[in-house]
């Protein structure tokens, strides 16, 4: 089975098997589809196999060098053939050839939580190096935007991204994401590309919420760590395809008191964002690292301390984006 659409103006065909490709298309169900005749300019191909002697997928040859620190998996970069390799012992294995535009997984379909693994962890780090070669650079970061100007919300899980995501979308900030967004170079400026992909939502999240409370109980599906909403579903809001960064916040959570803001330094704000770059093939990684620098020149950089006064968090980022050059 085949799924193709349009991302930010590049051709994506994903081949896969059902299970797998509804995984995929959940978080890509925004995009536009691919029309009839124009050309796919990057493939994902996910082939299922019987074990692990039976893999379609092998290991580059010659030396190579770790880039990335992921739970039960091992992400590696060969230098000689240019190619990202990720294998997960017992699970799957992954091959991307980011100048050809070509991903190739295999993976053992009897793992129950298959679905959510190969159409999160290794769809993404793949996608991240994909779409380097095409000048979009991913930035781990909610987004939010207000007449064009964009609010970005960077920083760890766990740190209040989502909830402060959420906050600002039910007072009618435009979405352009929860979790990843994408910079690219447009005229003089950086602009945040979006990627409405699925809300993930903890029990304690979604507590803080009337309309969350009263969705349906279902439960998170198996291996995955929070249960999933669709924006557009949940508050009826279309994407928001780009905006220009104005603002950069790093939230950090409060067990209690009013939220509050401190202006950060641009050198700061770039040191956080620095793990952003999967340190692979040296032209684009440091193209990565450029845009990672451009953006915090632009924006106005804060750290803010989120306490639970979500009534008073939309005017008070209304105030930082009004107050941004």
């Amino acid at each position: 089975m085949q799924f193709t659409c349009q991302f930010h103006g590049l051709g994506l065909a994903v081949q896969a098997d059902a299970p797998v490709l509804a995984a995929v298309q959940a978080r890509l169900h925004e995009f536009p589809p691919l029309p009839a005749g124009e050309r796919v300019d990057w493939h994902f191909d996910y082939v299922p196999v019987s074990g692990p002697e039976a893999h379609v997928v092998e290991r580059p040859s010659g030396p190579s060098r770790s880039v990335m620190e992921l739970r039960h998996a091992e992400v590696l970069y060969f230098e000689a053939t240019r190619q990202l390799y990720v294998e997960a012992p017992g699970r799957a294995r992954v091959l991307c050839d980011a100048a050809a535009g070509r991903v190739r997984v295999s993976y053992l379909a009897t793992v129950p939580d298959q679905p959510w693994f190969l159409s999160h962890p290794l769809f993404t780090i793949p996608l991240h190096e994909v779409l380097k070669h095409q000048g979009l650079y991913m930035l781990h970061a909610a987004a939010l935007a207000e007449r064009g100007r964009g609010l970005l919300v960077a920083g760890s899980s766990g740190a209040g991204k989502t909830t402060l995501a959420l906050t600002l979308l039910r007072a009618g900030f435009g979405f352009l994401g929860d979790d990843t967004v994408f910079l690219q170079r447009r005229d003089t400026a950086w602009s945040a590309q979006a990627f409405p992909d699925e809300i993930d939502i903890t029990p304690q999240t979604a507590a803080f919420f009337p309309e969350l409370q009263r969705l349906p109980a279902v439960a998170a599906p198996v291996g995955r760590p929070k249960r999933a909403i669709s924006a557009s579903d949940v508050y009826d809001v279309l994407p928001q395809w780009h905006a220009v960064p104005a603002v950069l916040v790093f939230p950090q959570t409060l067990s209690d008191g009013a939220s509050r803001v401190a202006p950060m330094s641009r050198e700061e704000a770039l040191l956080q964002l620095i793990p952003n770059v999967i340190r692979t093939e040296v032209a684009t990684s440091q193209a990565h690292l450029d845009a990672l620098a451009g953006l915090v020149r632009q924006c106005a950089c804060y750290r803010f301390w989120a306490g639970r006064d979500f009534a008073a968090m939309p005017a008070l980022m209304r105030s930082l984006l009004e107050a941004a050059p």
